[in-house]
């Protein structure tokens, strides 16, 4: 399976599992392994300014993070929960089409030092960067930090 048919897959059952994400209507555009791209239209999105909702936006960057994290876990680490604890939002311009949004994981030795303190402490926390553009400019951008930590075996 290649990457992005496996974050489409991990999409769908966030759609099934989480009503918001069903009703925002997210889809998996793109992973690299490296970054990945989540996309909501516009319309069950809007606000009274015929925008992005900035609910919808915060929404939509925190779990692109966390839906980076979450495959990159299960690719290296096997079943692991990551949440949110820390995030911090700017909101440059308005966003008045459909919109995605991009987060980019921790380069190669981050995520390694990540990888060992999950091995040997089982949890560990990765800050990462996520961002909406409009019109090739920068809408929105967070950062976030989440912590991860490995699932126990019986409960796989």
């Amino acid at each position: 399976m290649s990457r992005l048919a496996e974050a489409q897959a991990f999409l769908a059952e966030l759609r099934r599992d989480i009503p918001l994400a069903a009703f925002m209507q997210l889809e998996a555009v793109a992973w690299d392994g490296q970054a990945l791209t989540l996309k909501a239209p516009l319309q069950p999105n809007i606000n009274d300014k015929s925008t992005a909702f900035a609910g919808a936006l915060a929404s939509l960057t925190t779990v692109t993070g966390w839906a980076a994290l979450m495959l990159w876990a299960r690719e290296h680490l096997g079943a692991c929960h990551v949440a949110v604890y820390e995030s911090e939002i700017k909101y440059r311009i308005p966003v008045s089409e459909d919109f995605s949004a991009t987060a980019i994981l921790p380069d190669a030795a981050v995520l390694a030092a990540v990888a060992a303190q999950i091995a040997s402490k089982g949890k560990a926390r990765a800050t990462l960067a996520v961002s909406i553009e409009e019109a090739q400019r920068a809408a929105v951008s967070l950062s976030a930090s989440y912590a991860i930590w490995r699932l126990p075996p019986e409960s796989v």
